[in-house]
């Protein structure tokens, strides 16, 4: 019994100090709402305050969530309300905080304080579009020897965030640096990043980095066994990338390349990457046929390879693709893919199919009707012919949009068809219908966009 007393005394006093240096940092931040108003002297347990998480055992704070959105029960953004004012130094008095994110606020615009780096325990800092400005305080932020998630992105600092050249021993341990600055100079960074044995995942987004060297590419000395999350869009990089990222086959989840300059054949090399379930590659200058082995990616569930000059019959992925149970959303607009409709019967998880843009030909097949979890359907801009019926959308409850504009397609429904859907955004250009405004349309209680010009209707356009 004295034991259990003992250790109930030592909980309330370090949940007294927790207490009081958070009140301490709620008097130094400004918010123009209730927002932290479970903060004060009514509510004394400080581990049941809004961003606060606590260890349940030794009640030590050790999280703090106060960024500028405030999130939902289930984790999605709810509402933006961020803070002002400055970060108390009262803040190192809470020596067992893991994690802090003050990311998305308007925090008085000063440098980093140094204090951070006396928490020794921190492996979380989120300080993105946080406010801070000025130099970074590289040397503190050296103490921080468990940190493993870093983000100063979209900040005003005075001078670059000079992460290529910080101690090993530091960048050794972050596993997910972001950051962005004017890279542009930085040709030897995949040695860098090949040098970071934990590194899991990486956002260098717009940050002007160069095509690497050959001899970066090539090198897989210490390369990561963990890295899963590769974030290199809105870069200047061209094909040879892909030979760095060779050397991460076996582990890479995501890869975002969009928006650079690759050119070229897209390699066989995609194939060997057995855990992708996310490739984006749009807005590139990328040709010829997509190859055989994207067949074999069977965890695939997100595919962009949309804006490039991609030419061929993209019927031949998928009749051979193992991705059936897996792939949530295709994107391959605005190429110059041809051949027949796709027969996606099988691919049961498909939310989003977008082919707008292409060469597409022959008819829409009626099993498209039975991909009962199609949200989003464009294909429009193609050379798509013959007779749409009601069938084509049987199962198709969950749809959302759909575009059919400018092809050679006529719809023909009944004309007290009342679809299973209710749509967002509808585009039926060009689609041949009869003289009478259909019947069907006025069911769509939802539709915030239409587009039916040149549909052959003669009808006086309802009320």
């Amino acid at each position: 019994m004295a034991k259990m007393e003992l250790g109930r005394m030592c909980l309330k006093h370090v949940r007294r100090e927790g207490r009081e240096a958070l009140l301490a940092i709620k008097q130094d931040l400004v918010v123009n709402s209730s927002r932290l108003s479970s903060w004060g002297t009514a509510a004394k347990d400080c581990c049941k305050w809004e961003g606060v998480l606590c260890d349940h055992l030794t009640g030590h704070v050790i999280q703090l969530h106060l960024g500028g959105w405030v999130l939902s029960s289930q984790g999605e953004f709810e509402d933006y309300i961020p803070f002002e004012g400055k970060l108390s130094p009262k803040l190192i008095e809470l020596q067992q905080l893991e994690y802090i994110d003050l990311s998305s606020n308007y925090l008085r615009p000063s440098p980093i304080p140094g204090f951070i780096g006396s928490l020794f325990n921190l492996r979380y800092l989120d300080l993105f579009s946080s406010g801070f400005d000025g130099e970074i305080p590289y040397r503190e932020l050296g103490n921080l020897t468990h940190l493993q998630y870093l983000d100063l992105s979209s900040s005003d600092f005075t001078s670059a965030i000079e992460f290529f050249s910080w101690p090993s021993s530091f960048v050794s341990k972050i596993l997910r640096p972001q950051f962005c600055e004017n890279l542009s100079n930085v040709f030897d960074w995949p040695d860098t990043l090949n040098q970071l044995p934990n590194l899991r995942n990486i956002t260098l987004r717009g940050c002007q980095l160069p095509p690497p060297t050959v001899s970066s590419t090539l090198s897989d000395k210490n390369t990561s066994h963990f890295l899963a999350f590769v974030d290199l869009s809105y870069n200047n990089l061209t094909s040879s990338v892909f030979k760095w990222s060779c050397n991460y086959n076996a582990t890479l989840v995501l890869l975002d390349l969009s928006n650079n300059i690759l050119s070229g054949l897209l390699p066989d090399v995609f194939g060997n990457m057995s855990s992708l379930s996310h490739l984006y590659l749009f807005d590139n200058q990328l040709e010829g046929r997509v190859p055989d082995s994207f067949a074999k990616l069977c965890t695939l569930r997100y595919l962009d390879i949309s804006f490039n000059n991609l030419s061929g019959n993209i019927s031949n992925f998928f009749e051979s693709s193992c991705a059936h149970n897996s792939l949530e959303s295709l994107s391959v607009s605005l190429n110059n893919l041809e051949g027949p409709f796709l027969d996606l019967v099988e691919f049961h998880a498909l939310r989003d199919l977008v082919l707008d843009g292409n060469k597409l030909s022959g008819t829409i097949p009626k099993s498209i009707g039975n991909v009962s979890m199609l949200e989003s359907i464009d294909v429009s801009h193609n050379n798509l012919e013959g007779v749409v019926l009601e069938i084509h959308f049987s199962k198709l409850s969950k749809l959302k949009n759909l575009d059919l504009s400018s092809n050679f397609l006529v719809l023909d429904f009944h004309s007290e068809w009342i679809p299973p859907f209710q749509l967002d955004s509808l585009g039926l250009n060009s689609c041949k219908m009869r003289p009478l405004f259909p019947k069907w349309l006025r069911t769509q209680k939802t539709l915030l966009w239409l587009a039916i010009s040149d549909a052959g209707i003669s009808d006086i356009i309802p009320s």
